[in-house]
């Protein structure tokens, strides 16, 4: 039985690696959503829905249910699977089912990336320059711009 594992943000497949080494398993497959360790087509229109049906996608290639797993952003995506097309999956897991609450209130960082203009400063101050650059600054302007927020 596969087991598919779907990562957040803004991680990469490589967060799966201790518990893919644990599981001493060799039927474990990581999916990358587009943008986010896979390439981002300049036509996705990354939505919910495209991530929900770029998994689909994803899991419709596997001959039978699988066993998912979801951590983060991943973690909603996997639950938009589940609800739309629950044929797809034997068993499902995800740390991310709060987003769901109506009453779910986003962390300060993700609050940022969500608003037009912010969000794409925010992205331009942890990735802008040169790798040199990021690594000499670390992750200090991007706390400061939450501090700022807050």
């Amino acid at each position: 039985m596969t087991i598919a594992l779907v990562h957040g943000n803004p991680e990469t497949a490589a967060i799966w690696d201790p518990l893919v080494e644990a599981l001493k398993r060799n039927d474990v497959v990581r999916l990358s959503p587009p943008g986010f360790g896979a390439p981002l087509d300049d036509g996705f229109p990354a939505t919910y829905l495209a991530y929900r049906d770029w998994l689909e996608e994803e899991l419709e290639r596997f001959n039978e249910p699988i066993d998912l797993v979801g951590h983060d952003w991943g973690g909603g995506h996997v639950m938009n699977v589940v609800m739309h097309r629950p044929e797809l999956v034997r068993s499902w897991a995800s740390d991310a089912v709060g987003l769901f609450d109506a009453d779910y209130v986003w962390h300060d960082l993700a609050l940022i990336w969500q608003t037009p203009g912010e969000g794409e400063q925010l992205v331009h101050t942890m990735l802008g320059g040169t790798v040199g650059d990021r690594a000499e600054r670390g992750t200090q302007p991007a706390l400061r711009l939450v501090a700022e927020r807050t």
